[in-house]
């Protein structure tokens, strides 16, 4: 054979391999996972339907990009291990509360803020799969954390005009509640104080350290008592589960963020309260360069602890002298600062009004799950109902435990789903630290453990307030938990595997994730589109009072009424729509009246029809009832009148406002029936004002009246109240004789 053909052949047996290309998608996702864990603290938290609405588009938008990521990978597992199984019946409770929910759209809301989660959970796991990119995760949250601590700070010395930033001397920055704010900083700080035992570089270190003295800033200026709690209580957490000098590296960093706070804060405030910004930004700007010298501090104690040229003890002995002197100096300043001494010294005071009326709030709540045990009273219920249940006047829109707020809401089922989310969570880190406690790099487990403590942290906070009422916090929690998750799976011998599973169950599970995505991404665009047809109708009625010609009034009243009916047909349990649109319906039928036109007793029939079914979707909100009375009244809808009364006294069973402007409502209305002929209709409201009269009574018997808590006018008849019911039932005496 020729050399020409031999190199022929040769060449024919070779393989030429073709280097794989870059998968440049899974950084792009990643991008998009990070991002959808940064923003929400951003925006009020997500408190408000309208952000909560926009969220539920992106979050559904991400969740099928990563989705079909998975499945291009040929990963077609929705749920691989008890903390996905678990997350998901956490919002499962909450589709099965609406079947006995006593507020349908708040109760439909709720169950969407709840897959929410489970997607945001889902999409942080399938992304963030590997220690070093749990790691990367990380980052996202602590620069959310960073971007609230600086908006706070900026907003108390007057170089942010954030809505509720700084209010009545507290920082509040975006999350607009001081506790929430404080409680998520001190989270973010633990986080904070994780990775930079994470980092190699020095410059990273150095962006770590400040960013842990500016959000501990924000957590001082916040003066809230659960601050420290959720603060110190994660702080010896994550001390106790630290290996060895990193307990003491953990020490340090946390002294050092807090301790440098304190030490400025004092200064910062005397300068917010003499409106010097200049001078309080001085303030700031020094701490930031003693947090920098002691970052560079603590990196040349390492290096001489690594070179070995002083003794371990004659280290320790130093770095002990310099934690004793800063807690000194750190007492005094707290100290000179009033409010912040002030918030510590309650923290001790078990006879402030913040701890009795949370064990009221707490009672009340064990007495709503007696009477709706099993799957709840669905989202909503909570401040639908617990006025029902008070031993004295307040009001409140939260538990103040979301331990209890989930029992109230979604009953037992619920509880049990939320409880089984934690249960998993110290089992994994069980099992971690198992796993990777024999290893010489504890890296994986200081990871696990940082991130465990701050969810942990959150969590136990979460019981005695209602951090987690903002969807914002529970997404945080929610992608702590998935990081864990991450982590645990990576820990396993053997990864968990798709392998092993059947084809068509497989197929079943993303049939299951498309429909959720349908779901969520299709709720969220009909409830905005619904929110913006609201807000052109509202602004149609605020021209419609600034308006003369009568012609231009017909045109506002037929556009509001159109606008309001495409946000109700689009959001159909909207209880608030609903009563708008009645009020309009019945501007529309006073005009048509008053010009004795035919139409007019077709719209009042509609008006009457909608009435009713507002007051069904809202059967506890006072503020739509008084809307309801006050149409039902101008149509003359008696019995929405009567029954909507009921409502309103059921509603606010303590407020003894309502009770007189329901009395003073039905006692006008008997007489108006009684003089136009309608003797029957006259003695009905008679008779109610009788019942009335009874359950008020029995009401003042089953409270206490005299609490020193009580808010608001106290329950007790008055003249006047006591004139109507005298009144009412002479007439009915008369009437039987």
């Amino acid at each position: 054979m020729s050399k020409k053909r031999k190199k022929a052949a040769k060449q024919s047996r070779e393989v030429i391999i073709t280097p794989k290309k870059p998968d440049w998608w899974q950084p792009v996702l990643f991008i998009l996972a990070g991002l959808l864990i940064f923003y929400p603290p951003l925006f009020s938290g997500l408190f408000f339907n309208q952000q909560m609405f926009v969220s539920h588009i992106i979050t559904s938008i991400v969740f099928s990009l990563v989705l079909f990521d998975r499945i291009r990978h040929k990963d077609y597992e929705l749920l691989r291990n008890p903390l996905d199984w678990a997350i998901l019946a956490y919002a499962g409770a909450y589709l099965l509360s609406l079947v006995g929910a006593v507020q349908q759209g708040d109760a439909i809301y709720g169950f969407l803020k709840a897959l929410n989660y489970f997607m945001v959970y889902w999409v942080v796991t399938r992304v963030a799969s590997s220690y070093s990119l749990v790691r990367e995760m990380l980052k996202f949250l602590l620069a959310g954390g960073l971007v609230v601590a600086l908006i706070g700070i900026l907003a108390a010395i007057g170089y942010s005009d954030y809505p509720g930033a700084y209010v009545s001397g507290a920082i509040m920055s975006t999350l607009q509640y001081s506790n929430t704010m404080a409680a998520y900083l001190a989270v973010m700080i633990l986080i904070g104080v994780t990775l930079v035992q994470q980092e190699k570089s020095i410059w990273l270190k150095v962006i770590y350290g400040l960013a842990n003295y500016l959000m501990a800033v924000a957590v001082l200026g916040a003066l809230s008592k659960g601050a420290w709690i959720i603060l110190i209580g994660g702080a010896l957490l994550l001390l106790i589960g630290m290996p060895g000098v990193y307990r003491l590296k953990s020490v340090y960093y946390i002294g050092l963020a807090i301790g440098t706070a304190v030490m400025i804060y004092s200064r910062f405030a005397v300068a917010i309260a003499a409106a010097d910004p200049n001078q309080a930004l001085i303030y700031v700007g020094l701490g930031v360069l003693l947090a920098v010298i002691g970052m560079f501090v603590w990196e040349g104690i390492e290096k001489v602890w690594r070179s070995q040229r002083l003794a371990s003890v004659a280290i320790t002995a130093v770095f002990a002298v310099v934690a004793v002197m800063g807690i000194l100096a750190l007492g005094n300043q707290v100290v000179q600062s009033d409010d912040v001494a002030k918030e510590i010294s309650g923290l001790l005071n078990l006879e402030s009004s913040s701890y009795t009326a949370r064990a009221e709030f707490m009672r009340c709540a064990v007495e709503i799950v007696k009477d709706h045990p099993i799957i709840g009273a669905g989202a909503g219920g909570w401040e639908a109902l617990y006025r029902q249940y008070q031993n004295y006047s307040y009001w409140t829109t939260e538990t103040h435990s979301h331990f209890l707020q989930v029992w109230v809401e979604t009953g037992t089922v619920g509880l049990l789903a939320f409880l089984a989310m934690w249960l998993i969570l110290f089992f994994y880190v069980i099992r971690i630290y198992k796993a990777k406690r024999k290893e010489e790099d504890k890296s994986h487990w200081i990871l696990s453990w940082g991130i465990a403590s701050g969810a942990l942290a959150l969590g136990a906070h979460a019981a005695i307030d209602f951090d987690l009422s903002l969807p914002a916090m529970c997404m945080v929690l929610w992608s702590l938990l998935a990081l864990v998750n991450s982590l645990y799976d990576e820990s396993l011998p053997v990864p968990q595997s798709l392998s092993m599973q059947k084809p068509a169950y497989a197929w079943v599970q993303m049939g299951v994730a498309g429909l959720l995505v349908a779901l969520l991404l299709v709720s969220g665009s009909r409830y905005l589109y619904a929110m913006n047809q609201a807000s052109q109708a509202e602004k149609a009625v605020l021209e419609l009072s600034q308006e003369t010609d009568a012609h231009k009034q017909v045109e506002l009243l037929n556009q509001a009424s159109l606008k309001y009916n495409q946000a109700v047909k689009s959001d159909p349990c909207n209880g608030h729509y609903l009563t708008s649109l009645t009020t309009v319906y019945t501007n529309i039928f006073t005009f048509l009246h008053q010009q004795s036109l035919p139409e007019a007793n077709q719209i009042r029939s509609q008006a009457v029809k909608d009435i009713d079914r507002a007051g069904e979707l809202r059967p506890y909100d006072i503020k739509s009832l008084t809307i309801l009375i006050d149409n039902a009244a101008r149509l003359g809808h008696t019995e929405g009148l009567i029954s909507l009364g009921q409502k309103s006294i059921k509603a606010s069973p303590n407020d003894i406002v309502v009770y007189k402007n329901i009395a003073n409502l039905w006692w006008d209305a008997s007489q108006q029936y009684l003089e136009a002929g309608r003797e029957d209709v006259s003695i009905e409201f008679a008779h109610q004002i009788q019942i009335l009269e009874k359950s008020l009574m029995n009401q003042i018997a089953g409270v206490n009246i005299e609490h020193p808590y009580w808010v608001g006018p106290r329950l007790q008849i008055d003249t006047e109240l006591q004139n109507i019911f005298d009144q009412a039932d002479d007439y009915l005496n008369q009437n039987e004789e």
